[in-house]
């Protein structure tokens, strides 16, 4: 029996309250598979978040902004919400002294209460994976402003390698989280025009070598560049865009 959005949305909390994941074996695997990945990953956010200065956003989530936002731009004011509580206070606990205002709210994103064109910007990192596409897409869309714009980085999961992995290591994830596929693509395009950037395929195939010659250390090994660099040229091959694991979404809304 397929479960409600509310069941999902409970488990979903529950889940990041009490800290049930088991992700020890895939990080040592992402520090080298991702290694070069995330500084090419930070150089397009760091260039896309420049034309967040001055902006109202929303987080569908709670600390992204740490990283992305933090001693880099000053939005006008950045409002976060989170279904857990224990998420929502590692956002709040960190923002002090910030020289813009930022609020934090207990809320579900596929249901989000906000009158609509609210924000200029909705972002997100590795979250529409934990909703509804369509039903959270139709409320982002909403609560844009005309003009408004999305960023979200999400897994993929359009790749067979990466449905077997996710099949035989259930507990890396929450049980209902669903890695977007391509279907979801067709749902964000419906309300959004945008550009996305893939990242790691070979990266993960070379990292696994990597790891297994290095341990867990030396991430900035030639193995791993080797990698880092095979998937530069072949995300350019929009063809091959579903052997990779995981896209930055920049859009606009429609």
């Amino acid at each position: 029996m397929k479960k409600s959005i509310e069941e999902i949305a409970k488990t979903e909390a529950e889940y990041w309250n009490e800290n049930k994941l088991e992700r020890t074996k895939i990080k040592k695997l992402r520090r080298h598979a991702f290694h070069y990945s995330y500084k090419r990953e930070a150089n397009i956010l760091d260039k896309i978040v420049e034309t967040f200065a001055g902006k109202e956003l929303l987080e569908i989530g709670s600390h992204s902004w740490m990283a992305w936002i933090k001693n880099k731009v000053v939005p006008a004011k950045i409002t976060c919400i989170n279904i857990s509580e224990v998420e929502l206070d590692k956002g709040a606990i960190n923002a002090k002294d910030l020289p813009f205002e930022i609020d934090f709210h207990l809320m579900d994103a596929n249901n989000l209460t906000f009158p609509d064109a609210s924000f200029d910007i909705v972002y997100g990192g590795a979250i529409l994976h934990h909703l509804d596409i369509e039903k959270s897409v139709n409320h982002i869309h909403r609560v844009l402003k005309p003009g408004g714009y999305i960023l979200f980085t999400e897994p993929l999961n359009i790749n067979p390698i990466y449905k077997i992995y996710r099949k035989l290591n259930p507990k890396e994830r929450t049980p209902d989280e669903h890695a977007l596929v391509s279907k979801d693509f067709k749902l964000i395009r419906k309300k959004f025009t945008f550009d996305h950037y893939f990242f790691d395929f070979f990266s993960v195939i070379f990292g696994f070598i990597a790891l297994k010659v290095y341990g867990d250390k030396n991430y900035g090994n030639w193995i791993n560049k080797f990698g880092y660099n095979l998937d530069v040229f072949f995300s350019k091959i929009p063809l091959l865009h579903f052997l990779f694991a995981r896209v930055i979404i920049y859009g606009k809304k429609k």
